[in-house]
C-alpha cells in the first residue's frame, strides 16, 4: 500500500470510524462485528477500507493515524504513572509507525526473539490485548502524541495527564 499522506480522501463512513473504534479497544473482529449486528466479514471489509484510505495495512498504524488526523477522539488521560524501557517504547513507536514487530527487529539491529518478548511485555505493561489497543493506550498515557511524531520513540517515562 501506498505511505499515508496527511489527508483522507473520501473521509472514513460512520460504519468504517465505529469498526476502527472496536479494534482500538482491543475487541477481536468477531466482538466487533457483534457490537454492531454486522458480520465479521463486513467488519473486515471496513478495516480493508480504512487501510486504503489510509495508506497502511497495519491496524495499530490505522489507529495511530486516526488519532492524529481526528477521525477517532483521543482518549482521556489517566493518573497513573508508567514506566517503559527504550525498547518497550521503540517497539510501541514503531507499531503506531505501521511496522511489524520483524521491521523494528530489523531497523533496531535486535534479534527477532527478543523484541517479540518486549512487545509482550510492552502489551502486559500496558494492559492491551493487541497491538492497535497498545496503541490508544500509549495515546492515553502520553507515551504517544501528535508531537512526538510517528518514528520518534520519545522519552521512556511518561506520566499520564503530562504532555
Amino acid at each position: 500500500m501506498p505511505a499515508p499522506d496527511e489527508t483522507i480522501s473520501p473521509p472514513l463512513s460512520p460504519q468504517e470510524r465505529e469498526a476502527l473504534l472496536g479494534i482500538s479497544q482491543g475487541k477481536t473482529t468477531a466482538e466487533t462485528a457483534c457490537d454492531m449486528g454486522v458480520s465479521d466479514s463486513t467488519v473486515k471489509t471496513y478495516i480493508l477500507r480504512i487501510g486504503g484510505k489510509l495508506g497502511t495495512s497495519e491496524r495499530a498504524s490505522m489507529v495511530d493515524l486516526a488519532y492524529r488526523r481526528g477521525y477517532l477522539d483521543v482518549p482521556g488521560p489517566v493518573d497513573y504513572v508508567v514506566e517503559l524501557p527504550k525498547e518497550q517504547h521503540t517497539v510501541l513507536a514503531g507499531l503506531a509507525g505501521g511496522k511489524t514487530v520483524e521491521e523494528i527487529a530489523a531497523g533496531a539491529k535486535r534479534p527477532l526473539y527478543d523484541v517479540r518478548k518486549d512487545a509482550r511485555r510492552l502489551l502486559r505493561a500496558l494492559g492491551a490485548s493487541s497491538a492497535a489497543h497498545a496503541v490508544t493506550r500509549g495515546w492515553q498515557l502520553r507515551l504517544l502524541s501528535p508531537a512526538t511524531g510517528r518514528d520518534n520513540s520519545g522519552d521512556v517515562v511518561a506520566m499520564a495527564g503530562q504532555a
